[in-house]
């Protein structure tokens, strides 16, 4: 199209020089013609190469959202693993700087290369004809410059209001991935995977929607703006002096030969940017991959053997397994434990000596070092002291990590919720906040109190046969704690408590005590304690 064009401006000047009007008149005709698929064939080049990276970003961030939210991936990379600092900031800015490299990197290597050939090969056949080109005057120029503008100013999308939108769309996807590492622990022990996943997937998935829409607008956009701006007042500063058809014709080609030479010797600094987005994406890859697997890299840390298996009767069992920090820390050196359906654990001793780090151990956070760790496959359920309060409706709040799909399929209604949030005193939250279909930023909404309620109204949805509370109850009054775990043990639910309240004593059957040198010491709790 370049050459074409090239040659068809220096017939033009032939025909200005020979006075030639009918034939001027229809190579002018002829020009208008060429103009508008010209012009679009330079946007749909732009176009193309959004689209591309666009397309390679989303494989590419489906592929790494799947190994991010596999086995647990998004907890151990910030807790078990230090090779990546901001996973985040590599999952959404590193990706798609990256991917937008390597579609502009396409285009700027294939279209100079294809130009420099062409343009050599026609330079090569041309033949001399004479000519000259000019252009009308100023008068002409400032009348079509203005109407332009006035065409422009009043076609033109409302870029503004959507690169706002995308804007905001972005930073909701950060802010997801935020929600996520920030949370990792508690999202871990609820193994809530699957509702995270879907909504990192479900916030991807709008910005790529208004990123299409964008892209949409810009090229017809663009069509509209070449075509005024390039072939409508466009000025040869050359032309008229030489009057030349040859020399307006070579000129042409030279200048588009001497671009895409120009943009070959740049993309040397592009393909450099390229390798340094490549070497931190591909080791984002690596790093997923391997921390799914178990295999870490961290201070005084090394990959742990695989001592996790199945509980055949339903029960917890340590053998022997120490409890070790993932930067190397020796909590307890050798645990034994045995804890059977129905039989209430109670946990205490001073901070730092590794209730919570028992806790990690028998939920598979941490990686098991030694000894051997038997438990039932889907059996727990995990409150923390601060509960996680995922993005969603009220009702979101309560199943946990189940959509209303999944409750659905457990044949479980509203009017089940009802009673579930009686049990923990919530029964006028669902009135307050505009029934169980409100969204809202719950865990500003909500007070402590009721946020460590509503992660006990989880634990009578899900109903487990283990339920590992971390003094997730320490904002709640006493009397609605008693009532409380009065109503898990009803519900069947054998329950492992942290906690430095003795008024809990009396709902466990015993006690797991920290002995102040570095062991642990088991003792059954007497019927009288109260």
């Amino acid at each position: 199209m370049s050459i074409y064009v090239a040659t068809m401006e220096g017939r033009m000047v032939k025909y200005i020089v020979q006075r030639d009007v009918r034939n001027f008149a229809f190579m002018l005709l002829k020009w208008l013609g060429v103009a508008l698929p010209a012009t679009f064939l330079n946007s749909l080049i732009r176009y193309l190469e959004c689209k591309i990276a666009l397309a390679f970003r989303t494989r590419l961030v489906n592929h790494a959202y799947n190994l991010y939210m596999t086995n647990q991936t998004y907890y151990r990379i910030s807790n078990l693993d230090s090779r990546i600092e901001n996973a985040d900031h590599l999952l959404t800015e590193d990706i798609t700087a990256f991917t937008a490299s390597l579609a502009h990197l396409y285009s700027q290597l294939t279209k100079p290369l294809f130009d420099c050939a062409l343009i050599a090969l026609a330079l090569a056949r041309s033949s001399r004809q004479k000519g000259a080109a000019i252009l009308p005057g100023q008068i002409l120029a400032f009348t079509v410059i203005s109407l332009t503008g006035v065409v422009l100013r009043n076609l033109s999308p409302k870029f503004g209001a959507l690169v706002a939108v995308e804007a905001e769309r972005s930073a909701y996807l950060r802010s997801v991935h935020a929600r996520i590492i920030s949370n990792s622990e508690e999202v871990a022990f609820y193994g809530g995977h699957e509702v995270e996943l879907r909504q990192l997937k479900s916030a991807y998935k709008s910005l790529v929607q208004h990123k299409n829409k964008i892209f949409c607008q810009r090229l017809w956009y663009i069509v509209l703006e070449q075509f005024l701006m390039k072939y409508v007042w466009s000025e040869k500063d050359s032309g008229v002096s030489d009057r030349t058809q040859y020399f307006t014709t070579a000129r042409n080609l030279l200048l588009s030969g001497a671009d895409a030479a120009e943009r070959l010797m740049s993309s040397y600094k592009e393909i450099v940017e390229l390798a340094g987005y490549t070497s931190r994406v591909g080791m984002m890859l690596e790093v997923f991959e391997e921390v799914s697997e178990g295999k870490y890299s961290r201070s005084l840390v090394s990959s742990a053997p695989s001592n996790v298996l199945t509980s055949t009767d339903g029960s917890i069992r340590l053998c022997d397994v120490p409890i070790v920090t993932p930067t190397g820390d020796m909590v307890v050196p050798s645990l034994s434990l045995v804890i059977k359906p129905g039989h209430h654990l109670l946990i205490t001793g001073p901070n730092g000596c590794g209730k919570s780090s028992l806790f990690r151990v028998i939920c598979g956070l941490w990686p098991i070092y030694g000894g051997t760790l038997h438990r039932p496959l889907t059996a727990m359920f995990y409150i923390p002291q601060k509960p996680y309060m995922p993005i969603g409706s009220l009702r979101d709040q309560v199943i946990y990590p189940d959509t209303i799909e999944d409750m659905m399929k457990k044949g479980k209604t509203d009017e089940d919720l009802d009673k579930i949030v009686s049990l923990v005193a919530l029964s006028s939250i669902v009135v307050r906040e505009g029934g169980w279909s409100a969204v809202a930023d719950w865990k500003d909404i909500l007070s402590g109190g009721e946020k460590q309620r509503i992660a006990i109204a989880r634990l009578f949805y899900h109903r487990p046969s283990f339920a590992l509370l971390d003094e997730c109850t320490s904002a709640v009054s006493i009397d609605i704690e008693s009532k409380m775990y009065e109503d898990a043990k009803k519900e069947g639910i054998t329950l492992l408590t942290i906690t430095h309240r003795p008024t809990l004593w009396k709902f466990h059957d015993q006690i797991l005590q920290f002995d102040g040198q570095g062991g642990w010491e088991l003792k059954e709790i007497p019927k009288e304690s109260s």
